[in-house]
């Protein structure tokens, strides 16, 4: 797939801005990914949802193609368990926001959330939460 559909996980994940898609376009990523024994990814629409951190075909991808929805929003059992955060490599890994990237998807619409989603990633992860009020960059 080369649609941009094919970066956009049905858990809520922007595989193009994950780092192992980014190392596919980036020397220094690659080598950065290398190092901790993780190989590139293309998406996870693009490899029937086999997932290079977990190893194995994601059961979140499988669900979703079974259940005939592009994204778990779209499913009558949004959110589920498999969307629950975790605090494993919670500063590396957006896994952590799947339910509130859906939610964002859902209220307003696959446009305006592949053009927000970037900036909520940055926000997560270079910047800091506060209780109440989300990410806030460093000052």
């Amino acid at each position: 797939m080369t649609d941009k559909k094919s970066l956009e996980a049905p858990c809520g994940i922007h595989c193009g801005l994950c780092r192992l898609n980014q190392a596919l376009h980036n020397e220094a990523v690659r080598q950065a990914i290398e190092k901790v024994n993780l190989s590139t990814c293309e998406g996870c629409r693009a490899v029937d949802g086999h997932c290079p951190v977990i190893a194995e075909q994601c059961a979140t991808w499988v669900c979703a193609q079974n259940k005939g929805v592009d994204f778990c929003c779209e499913c009558a059992e949004f959110p589920c368990d498999k969307l629950a955060p975790s605090s494993d490599r919670a500063d590396k890994l957006p896994h952590n926001i799947k339910v509130y990237s859906l939610t964002l998807r859902k209220a307003v619409g696959a446009h305006e959330w592949s053009k927000r989603i970037g900036r909520i990633y940055d926000l997560y992860y270079k910047g800091k939460m506060a209780i109440g009020r989300g990410p806030q960059l460093p000052q």
